[in-house]
């Protein structure tokens, strides 16, 4: 995708000058020298512009609160395939039609889905504001869902999706996932089963688009080269007449279950079995809290010391000193209603106990002793040095805004970003390690030949073990 530069922009918007302490979704804000300012149309759909001058282009991100988690059982897949099409047809369009356009404009559109919302994103050129919004309007509000776009993505949808049984790496990816959070709206994947995909009807999808698919909830960002106020007229012209209705947005991303953080107690182990590999891959996870806990800064710091980074304790451990791995990790997923702490690591078959002894070791180490004050120091030093590098363009600034207001953060998370990772002290790191990184409280998925690993195996917990051929 283009990265579109804003320059000056970026060291104003770290400076974190912000005029007044009114909360976003009032009329008029300022970052540094930078116009700002909110709007929600009468349809409920929410409107944030700011003002650039460094680059003749604007770049928007458009944020549906519609994602996966919406799927009805037997549908999985159906918000993801929605997103797909909006692409493939619109007010009256073919798919080559539309990509025409917006070539010929010189711009670039996408469309992704996760499971709490779907997000459509791009930019033009500035002097284009009208047409680019009009591009964006036709997909969003006048999609066609043609049968045979339907039918080519689900058929490369489903292919994808059967390839994963050759893909250890991101079947554990996707498995932990569906084990951990089993019974709850985010633990399908987003893109579905290959069995749910195929039966997905285009009667579905539109059912689907028309359900959840309000200007209620959305959110619109947009940051350029423009006039304010044109560019409110032109989203205005565009999204005005969007009729509200009776849909499930956003009432419906509200009604889903708040994950407990708590919930997994005691160890299980489940076993993959694809024989014939030689590599073991390894996921040890537990719930981690929503988007917008208070304890999000704690978090990172702590993350980052245990596997964030390079030179993170697993890294260290696992890598650096034993040779075990060539890659060890942890990160966060973190959703509107909660979200999950996982280690990530991989290792040959006959050090895959080892592999998973080092990797609970540094989770009991990291909850049972503060860090030292140069190794936290390290971490809060890389964390404020990257900060920047998610501000770096027009885009990113888009996705900031609406990154706020559809988790309804704090300003100061971004104003005050350094100031507050810098405030972490050694003991925020012990207190949400010993909350959230469980050694003996967790969920063990791996993928391995079981027959030639089960011995390893002895002592860690319940067994559960699956067949590869039995994956959806």
């Amino acid at each position: 995708m283009k990265r579109f530069f804003v320059g000056s922009l970026l060291m104003l918007f770290i400076a974190g000058v912000l005029v007044g302490s009114t909360p976003i979704g009032t009329q008029a804000h300022r970052i540094g020298s930078v116009s700002f300012k909110a709007k929600t149309l009468n349809n409920g759909m929410k409107v944030f512009v700011a003002r650039t001058s460094e680059v003749p282009l604007f770049s928007f991100y458009l944020v549906v609160p519609v994602g996966s988690a919406m799927d009805e059982p037997g549908k999985e897949g159906c918000a993801n395939l929605t997103g797909e099409l909006l692409l493939k047809g619109a007010a009256g369009m073919s798919a080559d039609e539309i990509s025409a356009k917006i070539e010929g404009l010189g711009g670039e559109l996408e469309v992704s889905t996760d499971r709490d919302y779907t997000i459509i994103s791009g930019g033009f050129l500035a002097k284009d504001m009208d047409d680019g919004m009009k591009c964006l309007a036709d997909v969003l509000l006048r999609p066609d869902f043609p049968a045979e776009e339907l039918s080519k993505a689900k058929s490369i949808i489903s292919a994808e999706i059967n390839s994963l049984r050759d893909d250890p790496y991101e079947l554990a990816n996707r498995e932990i996932v569906k084990a951990l959070l089993a019974g709850h709206p985010y633990a399908h994947p987003t893109d579905g089963y290959a069995k749910s995909v195929v039966g997905i009807s285009r009667d579905d999808i539109i059912r689907f688009y028309r359900t959840y698919y309000r200007p209620r909830g959305v959110i619109l960002a947009v940051v350029g080269s423009f006039d304010t106020g044109k560019a409110f007229k032109a989203i205005e012209k565009n999204f005005a007449a969007w009729p509200s209705g009776h849909g499930k947005t956003p009432a419906g991303n509200a009604s889903i279950a708040d994950l407990d953080p708590m919930k997994h107690v005691k160890r299980k182990v489940i076993v993959i079995d694809k024989p014939g590999i030689t590599q073991s891959q390894i996921r040890i996870a537990n719930f981690a809290p929503a988007r917008n806990t208070s304890e999000y800064f704690p978090l990172l710091v702590a993350n980052n010391i245990l596997g964030g980074g390079f030179t993170s304790r697993l890294m260290d451990e696992i890598r650096v000193n034993r040779g075990l791995s060539y890659g060890a990790r942890s990160r966060l997923y973190q959703f509107s209603h909660g979200g999950l702490f996982e280690v990530v690591t991989y290792t040959k078959n006959k050090t895959l106990r080892e592999t998973i002894d080092v990797a609970l070791g540094e989770l009991d180490r990291i909850r049972g002793k503060e860090v030292g004050e140069g190794e936290l120091a390290k971490a809060k030093n890389y964390l404020a040095g990257l900060f920047p590098l998610e501000l770096e363009t027009q885009g990113d600034l888009a996705k900031w805004i609406a990154t706020v207001e559809f988790y309804n953060l704090p300003l100061s998370d971004v104003n005050d970003y350094k100031g507050k990772v810098f405030n972490v002290g050694s003991d925020d790191v012990q207190r949400v390690a010993k909350r959230y990184f469980k050694a003996s409280d967790n969920l063990i998925l791996l993928v391995t030949d079981y027959a030639k690993t089960r011995d390893q195996l002895e002592g860690l917990g319940p067994v559960e073990v699956i067949s590869i051929d039995d994956i959806d």
